[in-house]
């Protein structure tokens, strides 16, 4: 007797990718709000053509980061072969984009198109309290604000690495726009570019920058906070981590003079001069480490008071003129941010901000 076959549908194994509840690239995908990607898919492309795959562009483009596909190419081969990638990404019925329809969509988008995209997403953030998060261990009474982090990573070139040196000294490279950098630990052939960027304490991007991989990372500081204020003039920083790279008078002051916001630098230990402590505090006449009363943001100056001190030493200052003063601050003493930002500004190392 003949054996009959009956032929039964393929079963997707997309089926079994997106039931799999520690399927990490499903889940990543099903988080993110589409909302702020069909907001501006919709207003850039009208009538035929890309339209018709609407924010599932956008969505295999960041599949195409998470996954490291090196090419448009690549991206399209792997939509049409992987059923999992075509619904997370919400290409319906199998049909997929041609490599070349990345090319439309990236020129019609342009830059500003990814720019509101993300813009959209801060400001979804920021209606989940996710820009300044309550952490336990920051202190209660510091500014109202973001506490934002400054800091830059390099970018490797993915063009040809094999420059032709010119008699200036410089290097050019088939794609102009790269550059020798100082070398870097992740890096064996220091060519490429690098990403200036500004995040919050929570980790979130709000603006990056790129730039040729040989520019200071200080020259990109303040067009940084220039283009934060245009894109969120309504989300307000108050402070700003840095590294040492960035410890400059210059950079302190005009953080706080023009853009009112307070550097916190992470750097050694500073030097103070006589009548102050290893920390920058101010002593009294007898020696002993004064208080902090409060910092005094219109007049630039930060107010220490000794509260007797010397009461609670062992060693009694028998002929301190402030024992007997009826106000409890006792001697008063003031260090004014002009003397120096770094030094006596309104965040020094001593502050809670810093531990």
């Amino acid at each position: 007797m003949r054996g009959i076959q009956i032929p039964f549908a393929t079963i997707s194994s997309a089926s079994a990718d997106l039931c799999d509840p520690e399927n990490d690239l499903v889940n990543y995908f099903v988080e993110i709000d589409t909302q702020p990607i069909e907001n501006v898919v919709s207003q850039v492309f009208s009538g035929l053509g890309p339209k018709a795959y609407g924010g599932s562009l956008f969505l295999s483009r960041i599949l195409k980061v998470k996954q490291g596909f090196v090419s448009d190419r690549i991206l399209a081969q792997r939509l049409k072969q992987v059923s999992t990638y075509r619904s997370i990404c919400g290409f319906s019925e199998g049909r997929v984009p041609a490599h070349n329809t990345y090319h439309t969509f990236r020129n019609k988008l342009g830059v500003d198109g990814y720019v509101k995209i993300h813009a959209g997403f801060v400001r979804v953030a920021q209606a989940l309290n996710l820009l300044d998060p309550d952490l336990p261990m920051l202190p209660k009474n510091r500014r109202k604000g973001l506490i934002l982090i400054g800091d830059s990573t390099t970018i490797r070139a993915y063009c040809s690495t094999t420059g032709k040196k010119q008699p200036d000294g410089t290097w050019l490279f088939n794609d102009p726009s790269v550059s020798f950098g100082r070398p870097h630990h992740r890096d064996k052939f220091p060519v490429g570019h690098k990403a200036h960027s500004l995040m919050t304490i929570s980790g979130l991007p709000m603006v990056s920058l790129l730039s040729a991989r040989g520019e200071p990372d200080q020259d990109y500081l303040f067009p940084l906070l220039d283009e934060y204020r245009q894109r969120f003039p309504d989300i307000t920083a108050a402070y700003i981590i840095l590294d040492k790279g960035y410890d400059s008078e210059k950079i302190h002051q005009k953080l706080f003079e023009s853009y009112e916001i307070i550097p916190v630098i992470i750097r050694k230990k500073l030097t103070y001069p006589k009548g102050f402590d290893n920390d920058g505090i101010p002593l009294c006449t007898w020696g002993h480490r004064m208080t902090k009363i409060v910092i005094d943001y219109r007049r630039r100056r930060t107010q220490y008071a000794c509260r007797r001190a010397c009461e609670k030493s062992e060693q009694l200052s028998l002929d301190c003129p402030y024992r007997k003063d009826p106000s409890l601050n006792g001697q008063i003493r003031y260090t004014k941010f002009a003397d120096g930002y770094r030094k006596y500004g309104p965040v020094t190392q001593n502050s809670i901000i810093y531990k």
